[in-house]
């Protein structure tokens, strides 16, 4: 995993598509930074930390959460960071933190489909021990605007429709024209790959009003406003 520098005071991390660690971001104010989602565990925090201190950066004081999926969750109990969530993100949150992660109830989750095969395969290569997993909900809840100010720059994270997770929060960094996206442009992997059309198109709508110039998205490297757009326009 290598920590990339976007902007001045904006970085991310690569992703890993063989256990589905995703891109996370840092932001780094002149008061204190904060961290664009919480990552998939214990351990992909602790690179994410160690990559912070080779280049001399704070660990950050807040974690923005995007949306509720393991990837970008699993990570949140090993944090030196208050984190920050939509409500929704916490009701899926807790209702996963009653969960057993043994291999008997993780087949049985995919029996009942409460979980997926993609979650289920990622998981267990993330995790040779199951019993390290822990999941914890968000310190801070909000529903649909909060304001950070870092000190010289600003974190606004806005929940948007998504047809990928109801719950969906971007993080728009507007003296830098970026914004952070995680996964809200994908479709529903919990539902076969659903696309809600009427979501699509509000989230394109809402996406067009916002002043970015590069938008960081969970999965790839991070993509023009034209692009991002353009993707989203064909299924509309």
């Amino acid at each position: 995993m290598k920590l990339r520098t976007l902007k001045e005071h904006i970085l991310y991390t690569e992703c890993d598509s063989s256990n589905d660690r995703p891109v996370l971001g840092y932001i780094h104010g002149k008061d204190f930074s904060v961290m664009i989602d919480a990552g998939n565990s214990a351990n992909h925090v602790s690179e994410y930390n160690s990559l912070l201190l080779e280049k001399g950066l704070k660990i950050p004081k807040y974690c923005i959460i995007t949306h509720w999926h393991w990837d970008h969750t699993f990570g949140m109990h090993a944090l030196n960071a208050e984190t920050i969530a939509h409500f929704k993100t916490n009701e899926e949150l807790d209702r996963m933190s009653s969960w057993v992660w043994d291999d008997k109830n993780m087949k049985e989750r995919l029996i009942s489909g409460e979980d997926i095969e993609f979650a289920d395969e990622h998981i267990r290569a993330e995790y040779s021990d199951l019993n390290e997993i822990k999941v914890v909900p968000a310190a801070l809840t909000f529903d649909s605007k909060m304001v950070i100010d870092c000190g010289a720059i600003t974190c606004v994270c806005m929940h948007l429709e998504s047809a990928h997770s109801d719950d969906s929060v971007v993080v728009y960094i507007p003296e830098e024209k970026v914004i952070f996206l995680g996964d809200i442009y994908n479709d529903d992997f919990y539902r076969n790959h659903y696309r809600d059309l009427d979501k699509t198109r509000e989230l394109h709508r809402e996406l067009s009003a916002i002043d970015f110039d590069i938008a960081v998205v969970g999965h790839s490297e991070p993509v023009s406003k034209r692009d991002l757009l353009n993707f989203l326009q064909r299924f509309l």
